[in-house]
């Protein structure tokens, strides 16, 4: 059975899933923003009403969104909460991914079931958002009563979901931190390497991109770790001590982030079998780190 759904933040995330689960029959019983001007939008796109306060929508909705921003999220329950908008029955969930279900632990006090469902996507504007949607993974943790709905809302949208234990949210958040914006600071690096190398900052980037869009596609074909390529991989100690040498020369701030991450490869390449024990610990020596867990083939 679709539920009425009320989506408590009229932000890319919150419009976006709003509109997609409409798309696929679920009625929406409207949507909150904190600024009228940005309700009234979102409303209007969605085809719903805008509502004045948190705890009104909340109050008339079976299943209530909070996808505000996470600041936001602890405030906000515990307004609808002193106001009577939670009660028996419910499904309460936010989308965010820093914050697990315990969050909304006051909406559970009154009987409502709880979780968190975090979309594993970006979300630049609305329209990309709910183009982004179908195929994408979403990470669910909380009450099996609302795991259950969130499965199938899921499903529904053309996603796929994914369940986690609550004690483990912060874990998963810091991956999906590692593989998205920390990937943007690994072409910042990169970048900032190319300019020093006396590429022009106009063409170093563009320079990059193939290098970086044949990799991901590496990646899609055969996975991790079998796309690993390079000196590593190789085991060329000498190469990567060379590195670290012009490194030190030139832009000594990024060496120990370059030493880690050559650390880390090592292990990698060792997982997919490229390098011997004997080769990695050649790698940790060239890479000025002379202890670790390897262990001889």
């Amino acid at each position: 059975m679709k539920q009425a759904v009320g989506i408590i933040g009229a932000g890319n995330v919150g419009s976006a899933l709003g509109w997609s689960l409409q798309d696929k029959g679920y009625p929406l019983a409207g949507i909150y923003c904190r600024t009228r001007v940005s309700s009234e939008k979102a409303a209007a796109f969605l085809r719903t009403d805008s509502f004045n306060t948190p705890a009104e929508l909340a109050s008339i909705s079976s299943t209530v969104i909070v996808a505000t921003p996470d600041r936001v999220i602890k405030p906000v329950v515990e307004e609808i909460a002193d106001e009577n908008g939670f009660g028996e029955g419910q499904v309460v969930l936010h989308t965010s991914g820093a914050h697990s279900s315990e969050v909304l632990h006051r909406a559970g006090k009154v009987g409502a079931s709880v979780m968190s469902l975090h979309p594993l996507q970006t979300f630049p504007g609305v329209e990309e958002g709910v183009s982004n949607l179908p195929g994408s993974y979403f990470t669910l943790e909380g009450d099996e009563k609302a795991l259950e709905l969130g499965r199938k809302m899921v499903r529904d949208i053309e996603g796929h979901p994914l369940t986690i234990d609550t004690e483990m949210k912060p874990v998963y958040h810091a991956a999906a931190c590692v593989v998205c914006n920390y990937y943007i600071t690994l072409m910042d690096m990169g970048k900032e390497m190319m300019e020093a190398a006396g590429i022009s900052r106009e063409d170093a980037l563009p320079a990059l991109m193939p290098l970086i869009e044949g990799t991901l596609s590496n990646v899609k074909k055969v996975g991790v770790p079998a796309a690993l390529t390079g000196p590593v991989e190789r085991g060329d100690a000498s190469t990567l001590q060379a590195h670290v040498a012009a490194m030190e020369e030139n832009m000594e701030h990024l060496v120990e982030t370059y030493i880690s991450l050559g650390v880390h490869t090592a292990a990698v390449a060792r997982r997919k079998g490229s390098i011997t024990g004997e080769q990695e610990r050649k790698i940790w020596k060239a890479l000025d780190r002379t202890q670790g867990t390897g262990e001889d083939e």
